[in-house]
């Protein structure tokens, strides 16, 4: 028993004697970059207009702009969720998926063309006038029918330098 009473006295001490730890705060979790699977997610729980007022509000601005890289790339999950936002955005947001959607055409033609066949056609920001013939070419190059008409809608607009 004295054996006892001399270890949790000594352990007592040890204690009192400690530094003090200062409790650490939590560290904070870094944002996640937007994706295209999250990004479409976020559409079918909320809608694409809920979606674009939250992604372009006073919180997050610039919260298209990884969109719009995203679209650019040619990447057929960023362009899978064009026709869902296209007819949401206006103004500079527009501009700016239509810009993005142009720098994808010579990437991804089928898959540009499909989203904007999808969502009201071919238009001159998104098919904008350029002397480029890799875009033209690679927009000549789609041969699904199912894209004929927007193709050609696409080339006119594309063409008319």
């Amino acid at each position: 028993m004295p054996h006892r009473l001399t270890l949790i006295a000594l352990m007592a001490a040890l204690a009192a004697c400690s530094p003090r730890v200062q409790p650490t705060e939590p560290e904070a979790i870094p944002e996640q970059p937007m994706t295209a699977a999250h990004l479409a997610n976020l559409i079918a729980a909320d809608g694409a207009g809920h979606t674009v007022l939250v992604l372009t509000g006073p919180a997050a601005p610039n919260g298209l702009d990884p969109v719009f890289a995203g679209m650019a790339t040619g990447d057929p999950g960023w362009l899978a969720v064009a026709p869902l936002l296209r007819p949401e955005v206006d103004g500079e947001y527009a501009e700016g998926m239509a810009d993005a959607l142009f720098r994808a055409l010579p990437i991804n033609p089928s898959g540009v063309l499909t989203a904007l066949d999808a969502s009201g056609g071919a238009d001159e920001l998104t098919c904008e006038a350029t002397d480029d013939p890799t875009v033209i070419a690679a927009v000549e190059g789609v041969t699904d029918p199912a894209l004929q008409t927007v193709k050609a809608e696409c080339l006119e607009y594309l063409r008319a330098v």
